[in-house]
């Protein structure tokens, strides 16, 4: 699905260079703007410049917890203001109990969604 209007912009929190590539490619020709980070600290300082519609956060990254990287989050923008998607292989219900108790809008498993599922979950979370 296209966009009308403006191009939302989405930042993907991902340390796996494929899998960037991968979704850079779906959501660009999906009509949006793509920016990322592949560490926390790293998406932690582009953030607050780029203002993003909506965060895709991986739990697992190189230098933080995920999970560390969204609290961190919420006190930048001062509470759940940044619509944040989880995107991970961490599936177990104390995962996402946290991910939701953090203000997380959606938790998907990386290894049971494909692109055009993510595509739409992303277009369904920026329709709230």
């Amino acid at each position: 699905m296209v966009q009308a209007g403006p191009k939302k912009t989405i930042f993907l929190v991902e340390d796996d260079v494929f899998m960037i590539e991968l979704f850079a490619k779906a959501a660009v020709e999906a009509g949006f703007n793509v920016e990322n980070a592949q560490t926390g600290k790293e998406a932690l300082e582009k953030i607050p410049l780029c203002n993003p519609d909506l965060i895709v956060l991986d739990l697992i990254l190189p230098d933080q917890n995920g999970f560390e990287v969204l609290r961190q989050i919420r006190r930048q923008s001062g509470g759940p203001l940044r619509k944040v998607l989880i995107l991970s292989n961490l599936y177990e219900l104390k995962d996402i109990d946290e991910a939701k108790r953090l203000g997380a809008i959606e938790y998907l498993m990386k290894a049971n969604t494909s692109l055009p599922e993510i595509i739409q979950k992303i277009n369904a979370a920026l329709a709230i």
